[in-house]
């Protein structure tokens, strides 16, 4: 199974605990349901989630009076940037990321792909067009995050 130490950043010690958590749970959807039925599941629970957790964002951002864009999604935003890094020349590249460092160990990137589709529910609830031509999950060396304010 994948390695997690006491002594390892917490942030990224959590993103790991969660990733893991999608896989295992994931995959006893996939194996119990089929390979159909089972992504399927696991897409819906993944689009619910993305939705309640936008919901919160959304309402923090009325809160503050704040306007719905990719600057507010980026000052409010519910999972902390701690321990993901970005290639310094261009910032738009992931070229670490916690969750799939586990899902690498535990040789289930394409289950962890579906956790990825997350993103575009989030960006899409605040209004902002997104793109990932690059993720790590698919065997990238980076995941490009495009995001831009809708026009």
């Amino acid at each position: 199974m994948g390695k997690i130490r006491s002594t390892d950043e917490p942030v990224g010690r959590m993103a790991k605990l969660m990733a893991e958590l999608h896989y295992f749970m994931a995959k006893e959807m996939i194996d119990r349901l089929g390979e159909e039925k089972g992504k399927e599941a696991v897409r819906a629970a993944i689009t619910k989630f993305g939705e309640a957790r936008a919901e919160v964002m959304l309402e923090e951002a009325k809160e503050k009076g704040l306007e719905i864009n990719a600057e507010t999604f980026s000052k409010i935003k519910d999972m902390p940037s701690i321990s993901w890094e970005k290639d310094p020349d261009n910032p738009c590249d992931m070229t670490y990321c916690p969750m799939h460092d586990m899902w690498e160990q535990l040789e289930a990137e394409d289950i962890g792909a579906l956790y990825c589709e997350i993103d575009a529910v989030l960006y899409n609830k605040f209004n902002l067009d997104f793109q990932r031509p690059l993720c790590k999950t698919n065997g990238d060396r980076c995941c490009r995050f495009i995001v831009k304010d809708r026009k």
